[in-house]
């Protein structure tokens, strides 16, 4: 059963000018039981913090070393009072944790969600990558309960295509949506590829120098020549039709469809996150228990790879589920520099670009019941039928996770 370390509030930074007072208050959820308060700072005594309004006992800066952890009580609904009186110049940063476990039943990967302004377009787009299964060529059509599941107030109005690389099609899919009317969002993807959230899916290429010079003789537009990373991947970014980003990396594999992109499987789907070690706990509970490091950082052909013209720099992981399933891929990124804080779509899930992510589990009812006892926020109530019901998520940053499966009560 998989067992994470989740952050349950933080991390919080408070910083404190000299013969200034700040403090901050924080409302946070968690399982009744054993936590833990991580406190680091710097150059700062007149420190008061309450947990449920029960002060916490912190030691003099003198003689402890910069980082303490302090063990603490849990209820279900928790609030962190922190407060740093008057006196020199200082910061603070707290993060409360909590030990847990639990069985989510994630089985695979379905698919990400790709919304389009134009689902013809789009499809044409995928076809020409390669992707030749099809299933659910649906719309146009109303849904209510899906509608409620994916944040709307009213029904919406969509055509949906799921595309394969390979026919009959076989998961992962790429899920293709076009909002119309009232619930379509004209807002464009994230312009470039530090932004929080979902930026980008990777797909391995057969023939990387070969699938560039056919996709641009098809009009798709590259970032940047291809480059090759410090860990050896060689890869480049494009854009899709509506400006979404798709990373194309080299593999030695045999591609699986007959396209001049002689692509061979989805890679991974990016996640830019803000802190790393919090995502990776979030998503080591859904059973992604498999783990590769990765840190980047340079400049010139590496950066303008990514779409920048300075230094870059970011840390990240690779985490996968494990065995039973069929290996699903996230890749989640923490950009040093640039950094951008901006949050990541909003809901509802309508968002042009990649606005969602879904696994199948076992039993959708356990899933939520599960996820729901461990406090997490459900962003509406469970959508579909009986048979494969849906519902969102957030992780720790906002990223929508979308759970499908069978109900079973």
């Amino acid at each position: 059963m998989p067992e994470a370390n989740l952050t349950r509030c933080g991390p919080l930074t408070l910083k404190r000018a000299p013969g200034q007072t700040v403090s901050q208050v924080t409302h946070f959820k968690a399982v009744a039981g054993a936590g833990q308060l991580r406190l680091h700072r710097d150059v700062v005594d007149a420190l008061d913090i309450r947990l449920n309004g029960e002060p916490l006992s912190v030691p003099p800066v003198a003689g402890a070393p910069p980082e303490i952890h302090l063990d603490v009580t849990l209820a279900r609904d928790n609030v962190l009072a922190v407060e740093i009186g008057r006196g020199a110049a200082g910061a603070a940063t707290l993060r409360v944790t909590q030990r847990t476990e639990a069985d989510l039943g994630l089985v695979r990967q379905g698919y990400f969600g790709l919304n389009t302004r134009d689902i013809q377009r789009q499809r044409a787009f995928y076809e020409m990558l390669g992707f030749v299964g099809e299933i659910y060529p649906a719309g146009p059509e109303t849904s209510t309960t899906f509608a409620r599941a994916l944040g709307f107030a009213d029904d919406y109005l969509i055509h949906v295509s799921l595309h394969s690389l390979k026919n009959p099609p076989e998961m992962p899919f790429v899920d293709t949506v076009e909002f119309r009317a009232d619930s379509f969002r004209d807002e464009p993807p994230y312009a470039q590829l530090n932004h929080l959230g979902m930026a980008y899916a990777t797909y391995a290429s057969a023939d990387l120098d070969g699938a560039i010079d056919y996709l641009t003789g098809q009009g798709v537009k590259f970032l940047s020549a291809p480059v090759t990373a410090a860990n050896g991947e060689r890869f480049v970014f494009m854009q899709e039709p509506d400006g979404a980003y798709i990373k194309l990396v080299a593999s030695a594999a045999q591609p699986v469809s007959p396209s001049g992109a002689q692509l061979v499987r989805l890679v991974n789907t990016n996640m830019n996150v803000s802190d790393l070690d919090r995502s990776r706990e979030f998503y080591r509970l859904l059973g992604f228990t498999e783990s590769k490091a990765d840190a980047q950082a340079g400049e010139g052909a590496l950066s303008a790879a990514y779409g920048f013209t300075g230094p870059i720099a970011f840390t990240g992981v690779d985490v996968s589920l494990g065995e039973g399933t069929d290996g699903a891929t996230i890749q989640l990124r923490q950009w040093l520099h640039p950094y951008d804080d901006a949050a990541p779509y909003p809901p509802p899930v309508n968002h042009l670009g990649i606005d969602r992510i879904n696994f199948y589990v076992k039993d959708l009812t356990a899933a939520v019941s599960t996820m729901n006892a461990l406090g997490f926020e459900q962003l509406g109530p469970i959508g579909g039928m009986p048979e494969v019901g849906i519902v969102f998520f957030y992780d720790p940053d906002g990223i929508k996770v979308q759970l499908a499966g069978p109900q079973t009560g």
